[in-house]
């Protein structure tokens, strides 16, 4: 009975749905709980060598990203996320996310949205997040809130759709 159990329980250790399924709680929880005050969350979630991409950022180490979030939450007065899809395979977990976001430089300090997608790779000697690379649209988060800008983008789409 004693080896049953010890068995059940190592099964349930090394299987790998239970060790993805942590990571992809994590990098929820992650998002959900982050904010300007609790910027040692970054230290926790990420590793010290971890490699960061977003369409305007290349960073590297856990200092460059506590950085980075530092100044996204600090000009901020909210910031959310949703997510609609979340999937695991090996190491790597992928977050389909609407971020919600306040802030008194964009569109008069009204809440504004945008969607992409986080791919987060496990890993290293902690299992913290080794690589995490977001997609979006910056046109949708910066560049069609410019109203000069908007006006240029708007008549180049259209051009592009044949109209």
């Amino acid at each position: 009975m004693r080896h049953a159990l010890l068995a059940i329980f190592m099964a349930l250790i090394l299987s790998p749905a239970v060790a993805d399924a942590t990571n992809l709680d994590r990098a929820v929880e992650f998002f959900q709980l982050l904010d300007k005050d609790h910027m040692e969350r970054v230290d926790q979630f990420y590793d010290r060598n971890v490699a960061f991409q977003d369409p305007v950022h290349t960073l590297s180490g856990v200092a460059a990203v506590r950085a980075y979030y530092d100044g996204l939450y600090r000009n901020a007065t909210a910031i959310r996320f949703e997510f609609s899809k979340q999937l695991e395979v090996g190491d790597t977990v992928v977050l389909v996310w609407r971020m919600f976001l306040k802030s008194p430089s964009l569109e008069g300090g009204r809440e504004i949205t945008v969607d992409g997608t986080s791919v987060i790779t496990f890993g290293g000697a902690e299992g913290k997040a080794i690589k995490h690379r977001d997609y979006f649209d910056m046109g949708e988060f910066v560049y069609e809130r410019i109203p000069v800008l908007r006006s240029i983008i708007g008549y180049i789409k259209s051009r592009l759709a044949g109209k």
